[in-house]
C-alpha cells in the first residue's frame, strides 16, 4: 500500500513538473514570436537575429556540453545530433524567424504551433503508439479550418500580398520541429544534453556563415541595442530556457500530452502582441484564431479529460 501511495506521489510530481515546464515554453514562445516580429518592423533581417539568438544560446551552453562531453556530443552520438541540429537548429530557426519578413504576428502565433501539435500528434501515434482518439481527428479538422481563415485574411488584406510566403516558412519551420519533438521522445534524449547540443552546434554553422555572407560592415551598421536584446530574447529565452522547458516537458508527459502547450501560444502571442507591436487582429483573423484553439485544445483531449473528472 505504501508504495502504491509512492509510486503515486512521484507519478503526480513528475507531471507537476512536466505542466510548469510546459507553461515555462508557452509563455516563452510567445514573447519570442513578438520579439521576433518586433525585430523584423525595427529593421533586422531574419538572419540577423538567428546570429544574435545562437552567439548567446551557444555562450550559454557550451560549458554544459564541454561537462557532458564535446568529443561524444553529450553522449547523444554525431549522426543523431546533425540530425537534431537540423530539425531544432538553425534551418528551424531561419524559417521560422524568416516568415515574420512576409507575414504578420497572427501567421506565426497560430500556424506555427498549431502545426506542430497536429504533426507530433499524429506522429506519435503513427510512430511511438500513443493512442489517438476521436477528438484527435475532431480537432485536426477545426484546426484546418482555422487556419484557412487565417492565411484567406493575409491573401485579401493589403499587407498580406505575400503573406502565403511566410505561412509557407512557418508550416515548414513546424515540420521540422515536430520531427524534433518526435525523435527527442523515441530516443530519450535528456532535455540539457538535447539543448546544449543543437545550440553549440547550430553556433559553429551559423557564425562562420553569417559572417562570410554578411560580412562584418553589415553588422556594425546594425542598431545593436536591438540586435542584443533579439540575442537575450531569441538565445536566451527561445534557444535556452524554452527549449530546455519544452524538451523536459516532451520526457515527462508524453508527446501527445507535451503538445497541449504551444495551443496555448496563439491566443497569448496575439494579445502581448497588441501593445508591443501594435498590430490589431481583423475580426477574420481572431475567428480563425478562435477556431485554432478550440480545435488544439480538443486535439489534445482538454475537454475529454475535464468531463470525465
Amino acid at each position: 500500500m505504501a508504495d502504491m501511495t509512492s509510486d503515486t506521489a512521484r507519478v503526480a510530481k513528475r507531471e507537476r513538473w512536466g505542466f510548469l515546464c510546459g507553461a515555462t515554453m508557452a509563455l516563452g514562445a510567445s514573447l519570442s514570436f513578438v520579439a521576433a516580429r518586433a525585430g523584423i518592423l525595427g529593421g533586422l533581417l531574419a538572419v540577423d537575429m538567428i546570429f544574435a539568438r545562437f552567439i548567446v544560446a551557444g555562450a550559454i551552453m557550451l560549458p554544459l556540453l564541454l561537462r557532458f562531453g564535446f568529443f561524444d556530443l553529450a553522449g547523444i552520438g554525431r549522426r543523431r545530433a546533425l540530425v537534431l541540429t537540423l530539425l531544432g537548429g538553425a534551418p528551424f530557426a531561419l524559417l521560422q524567424t524568416g516568415g515574420y519578413g512576409f507575414a504578420p504576428l497572427a501567421h506565426g502565433a497560430v500556424i506555427a504551433p498549431s502545426t506542430v501539435t497536429i504533426v507530433s500528434t499524429i506522429g506519435a501515434a503513427l510512430f511511438l503508439r500513443e493512442r489517438v482518439g476521436r477528438n484527435h481527428l475532431v480537432g485536426a479538422a477545426v484546426v484546418l479550418a482555422g487556419i484557412v481563415l487565417i492565411g484567406w485574411d493575409g491573401l485579401v488584406r493589403p499587407s498580406g500580398e505575400r503573406a502565403w510566403l511566410g505561412d509557407l516558412m512557418f508550416f515548414a519551420s513546424s515540420i521540422l520541429w515536430a520531427g524534433f519533438t518526435l525523435l527527442l521522445r523515441h530516443w530519450r534524449v535528456p532535455a540539457l544534453r538535447a539543448t546544449a547540443v543543437v545550440s553549440v552546434l547550430s553556433f559553429v554553422i551559423v557564425t562562420p556563415a553569417y559572417l562570410a555572407l554578411a560580412g562584418t560592415a553589415h553588422l556594425l551598421a546594425l542598431p545593436l541595442g536591438l540586435l542584443a536584446f533579439q540575442g537575450l530574447v531569441q538565445g536566451g529565452l527561445q534557444g535556452a530556457v524554452t527549449m530546455v522547458a519544452y524538451s523536459q516537458a516532451v520526457m515527462l508527459l508524453g508527446v501527445s500530452r507535451a503538445v497541449l502547450f504551444p495551443a496555448i501560444v496563439p491566443a497569448v502571442s496575439v494579445l502581448i502582441g497588441i501593445p508591443i507591436v501594435g498590430e490589431i487582429p481583423s475580426v477574420l483573423q481572431m475567428t480563425g484564431l478562435g477556431l485554432v484553439t478550440l480545435g488544439l485544445l480538443t486535439t489534445v483531449g482538454l475537454f475529454q479529460r475535464r468531463g470525465a473528472r
